[in-house]
Formats: C-alpha cells, sequence, structure tokens
C-alpha cells in the first residue's frame, strides 16, 4: 500500500517573519509613491514685505490646497524693491501692504504684465495699474480715531481741519517717518498740492499731545488713558482691538471718523500683488493672483487683514460695518479721496524730507 506523505506545516515562527517581510514591502513601496509624488509637488515663491504667520497665511494655505502646490517666501520687513532689484527671477510673486512699492517696481522695470481676463473682470480700474503690472487686493482708511468721551463726530470735518489751533496738544500720532505716515503725507501732498500739504503737516505736527511713539494701537491706548483725544489710525485696527480682551475697552471708548466725506473724501492705504520677471512657475503665479482676486480670495482676506474688498459684491467685515455710522455712514461704506498710486513717484521721499525740516518727531 502506498504510503500517503503528510502536508508539510511551516512552523509558525517562519510564518509571522514572512509576513512581516511582506508588510514592509509594502510600507517601502508607499513611501516610494509618496516620495515620487512629493518631489513631484510644484513650488510657488512668494516675496513680500508681511509676515509668513500673519494675515498673508490664511490666503496662502487656502491657496495651497486648491492648487496642490506648495508657497514658500521670504518675508522682509524693509528693503523689498531694493531685494527685488538684486534678485528679479527670486520670487514669482510679490505681495506688499504698500501699494506704492509696486508702483516704484513697476517704473524700475522689475514686474511683468499680469495677461488674465479673470483679473481684469474683477477688478475695478481705479485699483488697477494702468499698464496692468499690479492691482490692488485690499485697502483701508487711515483715519481719525476720538475719544467718544471728550469728543462729538460733529466737531470734526476733515483732515486739515486737524491743524486748527482748537486741536492744539490733543493729538496722539506713531512715528512721521513710518510708511504709514509717509503714505498719507504724501497723499496730503499730492492731493492738496504740495504748499498746503506742508502747511497741514506742519499744523498737525504743532497739535501733537506728546512726541510720536509707538504703534497705531499706542495712541488708542494714549486716548484711553487721556492723554490725547485725537489720533490718526488705519480702520481694521478698531476691530482687531474689539476682538483683544486686553484692548476692547480701547476700542469701546474710541469712534471712528472718516475726514472730508462732504469733500474729496478720506484717504486710504492699499495693499497690492504683482507678478516678478520670473516665469518658470507663470501659470502658478497666475492662478494665486486669480484666487486673491477672486470673491472667495477677497473674503479671505477680508476675514483674515480686517481691510476692505475692491470687489463690490465682497461687503466688509461685521466688525467694520458700523464704524462712521455716528456721523451718518452706512453699511461701512465712505467717500475715497483715490489718489492714483502712479501720482505717488517721488512724493513719499518729498513727504519724509518735510517731516524731517519741520523735526515731526521732535515735538514735545
Amino acid at each position: 500500500m502506498p504510503t500517503l506523505s503528510r502536508p508539510r506545516v511551516e512552523p509558525t515562527r517562519n510564518l509571522r517573519i514572512r509576513r512581516r517581510l511582506g508588510q514592509a514591502a509594502i510600507a517601502l513601496t508607499a513611501l516610494a509613491l509618496a516620495g515620487g509624488a512629493l518631489a513631484q509637488q510644484r513650488v510657488l515663491r512668494v516675496i513680500s514685505d508681511r509676515t509668513d504667520q500673519g494675515v498673508l497665511r490664511p490666503i496662502l494655505q487656502a491657496f495651497e490646497a486648491r492648487s496642490g502646490a506648495k508657497v514658500e517666501g521670504v518675508f522682509m520687513d524693509q528693503g523689498l524693491v531694493n531685494r527685488l532689484e538684486a534678485r528679479p527671477t527670486e520670487a514669482d510673486v510679490v505681495i506688499t501692504k504698500d501699494a506704492e512699492l509696486l508702483e516704484i517696481a513697476a517704473q524700475r522695470g522689475l514686474l511683468d504684465k499680469i495677461e488674465s481676463p479673470a483679473i481684469k473682470a474683477a477688478i475695478p480700474p481705479e485699483f488697477m495699474d494702468s499698464e496692468g503690472r499690479y492691482f490692488v487686493d485690499a485697502f483701508r482708511g487711515r483715519v481719525i480715531f476720538y475719544a467718544k468721551a471728550r469728543v462729538e463726530p460733529s466737531e470734526l470735518s476733515s483732515y486739515e481741519d486737524l491743524a486748527l489751533p482748537k486741536w492744539k496738544g490733543r493729538i496722539c500720532i506713531r512715528s512721521g517717518s513710518h510708511d504709514y505716515n509717509l503714505a498719507l503725507f504724501g497723499q496730503f501732498l499730492a492731493s492738496y498740492g504740495p504748499e498746503r500739504g506742508r502747511v497741514l503737516i506742519a499744523g498737525l505736527a504743532d497739535n501733537l499731545a506728546r512726541a510720536p511713539k509707538g504703534n497705531d494701537r499706542a495712541q488708542a491706548q494714549a486716548m484711553f488713558e487721556g492723554k490725547c483725544d485725537l489720533a490718526i489710525m488705519n480702520t481694521y485696527y478698531h476691530p482687531m482691538m474689539a476682538a483683544n480682551p486686553e484692548q476692547k475697552a480701547w476700542a469701546d471708548a474710541a469712534g471712528v471718523f472718516f475726514p472730508s466725506q462732504q469733500g474729496k473724501g478720506a484717504f486710504v492705504m492699499r495693499s497690492a500683488v504683482g507678478l516678478t520677471k520670473a516665469r518658470d512657475n507663470r501659470d502658478l503665479a497666475i492662478g494665486l493672483l486669480e484666487y486673491i482676486a477672486s470673491r472667495e480670495g477677497q473674503e479671505t482676506m477680508v476675514k483674515a487683514t480686517r481691510q476692505y474688498s475692491v470687489r463690490n459684491d465682497v461687503p466688509p467685515h461685521p466688525l467694520m460695518v458700523r464704524l462712521g455710522d455716528a456721523q451718518g455712514l452706512r453699511d461701512g461704506k465712505f467717500k475715497i479721496d483715490f489718489v492714483p498710486l502712479a501720482a505717488m513717484a517721488g512724493v513719499r521721499e518729498q513727504a519724509l524730507r518735510v517731516v524731517n525740516e519741520i523735526g515731526f518727531d521732535d515735538r514735545q
């Protein structure tokens, strides 16, 4: 009778080893595939004078999620145009909180024209460079904050009113040589003319309650503490302070007045975006600009920065809607004195000369 052989049973230890080897092989294959995907991920390069982890980050993260690309940047507080001039293709996109810097860059031939029907359709002409090299992505008013306990809105009217003797020793402001004030003073000179603009800057200096110091929030704190009755500040600081438990009292005590609403309007600070001369990632760069100009992008911008959108279909942030209501404004909308950015060429330097000549920051 033939002998029946029994099936060979593999020892349990060997079977476990083979299973682990199989699992390791699968894991290595998955890791290799993931590594290949990461190696293929495209990188968009940005240069900006905003901070990476500040108000710009939600916008860049939203674009990364939509595009699958990674956004890397060079973030610098000063010298952006000089850096761009020295390294014209280091970045694909330039983003600045001060649109005047992009006008300077455009005049130096550092920007390319933006070829995008979507952006042209979304951005109003007053917010677009006449040659299409950059566009304003948001704006904020630089207006008058007043101590509600000591000043009535009916006492206020225009920027030029701030130079009148009735405000002697009652105004707080940050350094006259700060970018925000140079942009404002430059618009004084461009809109009112060099002579009237200089008289206004000097009159404002004469009415200061103390030597200029601190940031905009420090001026609101000084008003709250009774050190002055008026301050010149950017509009977005009011909602930002209102949302900060440590600063909410400063916001509650301050009213916001938009000057010259019966005249030429209030001045605004504009932020902007543009294309550099780099072309390797031009499609991604255009994609980021189109996202910023889109309704979703503008809503993200308003939420992150508390600035005003350049699109008519995007309303102000809910905390901004009531600004100016005590003077009769509605829905957070106000009249703007649009000084063309092209008209600001060289005016910033002129404003700085005035500030230095009159000793603006030396007033006691």
